[in-house]
């Protein structure tokens, strides 16, 4: 794995784990959490995992509400900036070593008991399928895909003891909305929509909760180390067109952090969280019109 390929994450725990991890301290906070048999409250934690840019403000609210954070990230030296945040922990792991995956979640396991998981490493590429080298198809899928599931894995068995608790995973709108340059990486985000939306059902009769936070364009530093246009500059031009939707600039990374904090708090049943108000406009605007109808509208705003 290119070490610069990898977004430093942050892995799920509930004060537990490397990765970001949040947890209250000095106030009790509740979380309602939908179980079998009725709604169940109890002291929330927050272990999350997050690519750069999205660090500082998930971990800024968090931690502003009195959440212990525990965050995880291939070099620990880049998390200087969450240290200074009050109750912040940064401990180090590489989503794409099973190994450093197994032992930093059996650590913060013994020592803490996660209330919620937020998967949230991960990398994109964009440029033609025909054009992307086998080992850049590998690598992305191996942190975006498998990092995360290897991770979750090591939680399942903890919420379903604890019959309670979340699981939060960043996908993508890309993961909803094919865009043309996006195989690798749409096909990706795909993969985990599937993980997330199966993991639905298999965890809500243990009263655990999972969700999926589905951004669109954020204004961070997500990392695109293959960024091929060749033949697709109108195209790319008149895709940022519409995902920016009229406005300026791309979402501030602080409306997507509310988002998160919503989909931690709120209790509620509910699987999917486009992450600012331009994603959501797009989401809706794809679920009603229907695949067949939207991929005909959509081809001509890329191409005509």
């Amino acid at each position: 794995m290119n070490p610069e390929r990898q977004i430093d994450a942050i892995s799920v725990i509930k004060v537990k784990l490397s990765v970001i991890c949040l947890r209250k301290t000095r106030r009790r906070s509740r979380i309602l959490y939908r179980e079998t048999i009725g709604l169940k409250k109890y002291e929330n934690d927050f272990y999350y995992r997050s690519f750069v840019g999205h660090r500082k403000s998930d971990g800024r609210i968090f931690s502003a509400n009195g959440w212990r954070v525990i965050a995880t990230m291939r070099n620990v030296e880049k998390g200087k900036e969450l240290v200074e945040l009050p109750n912040v922990v940064v401990m180090p792991l590489d989503v794409t070593n099973p190994e450093q995956i197994r032992e930093t979640c059996r650590q913060a396991l013994e020592q803490y008991d996660v209330d919620v998981l937020f998967n949230n490493a991960g990398y994109g590429i964009m440029a033609p399928l025909e054009l992307i080298p086998e080992t850049e198809i590998r690598e992305l899928f191996d942190t975006d895909v498998i990092g995360t599931m290897l991770v979750t894995q090591q939680f399942i068995p903890h919420f379903k003891r604890r019959r309670a608790g979340t699981i939060l995973t960043t996908t993508s709108l890309a993961g909803i909305i094919a865009l043309p340059r996006d195989g690798v990486y749409g096909a990706a985000k795909r993969a985990q929509q599937g993980m997330v939306e199966s993991l639905y059902y298999e965890m809500r009769p243990f009263g655990v909760a999972v969700k999926a936070m589905i951004p669109g364009g954020t204004k961070t530093n997500f990392q695109t180390p293959l960024n091929d246009v060749t033949g697709y500059e109108k195209v790319a031009e008149n895709q940022r067109k519409y995902l920016l939707d009229g406005h300026a600039e791309f979402p501030e990374p602080e409306e997507a952090a509310s988002v998160i904090w919503q989909a931690t708090t709120d209790g509620k049943d509910k699987l999917r969280y486009p992450t600012d108000s331009v994603c959501r406009k797009l989401y809706d605007q794809y679920i009603s019109m229907g695949m067949e109808e939207f991929k005909e509208y959509f081809y001509k705003r890329l191409f005509e």
